[in-house]
This record gives structure tokens, C-alpha cells and sequence, in this order.
């Protein structure tokens, strides 16, 4: 069973505790991700004028965004590494037939 973790990130100006199973390492990359897309936010022109709690759901949709972007990628990639395998498979089977 895995240990659960224990970790202080800053993200923000806040500091906080997360805890998971996940390695320290992994609990830093995902708080500097939060951290980087923060600052993406609050750098766009749109977001200039926003109250918080709006650039928080615009941060969200950002998060959201990558995720969809990252599942599709995924997806794809699925798509053509079966494509791949089946080509593969053509080519064993044309070879095997030409050396029997």
C-alpha cells in the first residue's frame, strides 16, 4: 500500500498542505501548473479587470481546457498507434505468407 503524503505548496500567495499518495515531487509540478496557469490568467488583458472569484473560474476553464485538449491528444494517438498495430499486422502476415 502506497504511503500517503504530506506536502507544503505555495500557490499564490498562499501557502497549503496537500496530501496524497502521489510523491512530494509530483504534489510541487502540480502547485507550479496551478502557479503558471495563475499567472496566464491575471496576464491576459480580459482578466485585467475581473474580481477573483471570476479570474478563479476563468483559471478553471483554462485547467478544464488543457485537460480536454490533452484527453484528445491521447485519443488520437490511441487511433493511430492501433492503425499502426493493424499495418503491422499486415505486414507479418505478408511476410510469413512469402516465407512459408
Amino acid at each position: 500500500m502506497s504511503q500517503k503524503n504530506d506536502t507544503k505548496v505555495t500557490i499564490g500567495d498562499e501557502t497549503y498542505t496537500l496530501s496524497g499518495k502521489e510523491s512530494p515531487e509530483y504534489l510541487q509540478r502540480v502547485a507550479l501548473y496551478i502557479n503558471n496557469k495563475m499567472g496566464e490568467v491575471k496576464a491576459s488583458a480580459s482578466a485585467r479587470n475581473m474580481g477573483g472569484k471570476l479570474q478563479s473560474v476563468l483559471l478553471a476553464i483554462n485547467i478544464a481546457d488543457d485537460l480536454f485538449k490533452a484527453k484528445e491528444t491521447v485519443h488520437d494517438l490511441e487511433k493511430e498507434l492501433e492503425r499502426c498495430r493493424r499495418e503491422l499486422e499486415e505486414y507479418i502476415e505478408i511476410f510469413d505468407q512469402k516465407n512459408q
